[in-house]
């Protein structure tokens, strides 16, 4: 059995399986992540290998040589409208990941490959591995997720409540491509010391959606409670005599919408929440090679929209003297400016 041990993988997993068979012949298996996103400039694919070792694989995982084909692979993101090629990027080993990246390819030590392009929603894009020393070609093929924006709260409602006990609607148009969403509501204030002054911006984030169906995409709007908000607030924010809290202006709200294409919805309900990934066991991957079957990963598409707000003065009263939150020293966005900075 070959057990391929997965360092950075979607899923934000790190573990990995000690259970391998020592004898069994090295084979070259293929493992891609990329996730691409229509409103980046910049792309990262993160592509290793599998391997077998009889040392612990704990250590194993840790050697560049054992997870890395450095410049043995040629790699190329070619793009396709109506079956006819249209552009070819090529990807450049890069070990230089912007700080501001999100996610496990931004951690230390990460070795990935990066393009530059606009990508195009009409399009498919097609991904090509060459090793250079074997010549085993692995491929992946996605579409890419087209516009879309939020319905409501819409750009002209400066203000949102977060008091009402009613169900208020998240609600936003279907991009071409979409498969499943989430949608996430998450609260930012402002936390300033009273002895030193020192201010702190922080964030409280929740998901509003409890799941989504196999179907995939098929609503356009997120039922929630509003004032579930503050219980969560407080909940999360300890009590400090010494601290104050602001509430932002014009920005102590943001809704985001993530929706996915396909792929990467099969990949995340079709595979194990696990460390490890079994070859022969996986259930599901859109990698292929006509070599043979040692590919794992997935290669897709992903897009966010946001919405910021203010918050209304009544839910701010709430806030400020609800029996919920009133210890917890905050203030009215119209205190914050009124401060000397």
């Amino acid at each position: 059995m070959l057990i391929v041990c997965l360092i950075a993988t979607l899923l934000g997993l790190s573990s990995c399986s000690k259970d391998f068979d020592s004898n069994a012949p090295y084979k070259d298996v293929t493992i891609v992540y990329g996730i691409l996103n229509p409103d980046d400039q910049d792309h990262y694919i993160k592509i290793y290998k599998g391997f077998l070792t009889p040392d612990n694989a704990y250590e194993a995982a840790k050697e560049y040589d054992s997870l890395y084909y450095f410049d043995q692979i040629d790699v190329v993101l070619e793009e396709y409208m109506n079956n006819r090629l249209t552009a070819s990027y090529p990807l450049e080993m890069t070990t230089d990941i912007p700080r501001e990246l999100e996610g496990d390819f931004a951690a230390p030590e990460q070795l990935l490959y990066h393009f530059s392009a606009e990508l195009n929603p009409d399009a498919t894009y097609k991904l090509v591995i060459t090793n250079r020393e074997t010549g085993r070609v692995v491929t992946a093929e996605t579409d890419v997720i087209g516009n879309f924006y939020l319905r409501a709260p819409s750009d002209n409602t400066l203000q949102v409540g977060i008091h009402s006990t009613q169900n208020v609607d998240v609600k936003f148009a279907t991009p071409k491509h979409a498969k499943s969403y989430e949608v996430f509501q998450t609260f930012y204030y402002i936390e300033r010391n009273r002895t030193t002054q020192e201010e702190v911006r922080k964030s409280i984030r929740r998901k509003l959606n409890s799941s989504v169906t196999r179907d995939g995409l098929t609503e356009q709007s997120c039922s929630y409670v509003p004032a579930n908000l503050l219980t969560v607030i407080a909940n999360r924010v300890p009590e400090d005599p010494n601290l104050d809290r602001y509430i932002s202006v014009d920005s102590a709200l943001c809704f985001e919408v993530w929706v996915v294409n396909e792929p990467i919805y099969n990949y995340v309900a079709n595979n194990t929440i696990s460390g490890s990934v079994v070859l022969d066991r996986l259930a599901y991957t859109n990698l292929q090679c006509a070599d043979d079957s040692r590919v794992a990963g997935v290669l897709g598409s992903r897009r966010c929209v946001k919405g910021w707000h203010g918050i209304t003065t009544a839910s701010q009263n709430e806030l400020v003297n609800g029996d919920l939150t009133r210890k917890l020293n905050f203030h009215y966005d119209y205190e914050y400016l009124e401060l000397e900075h």
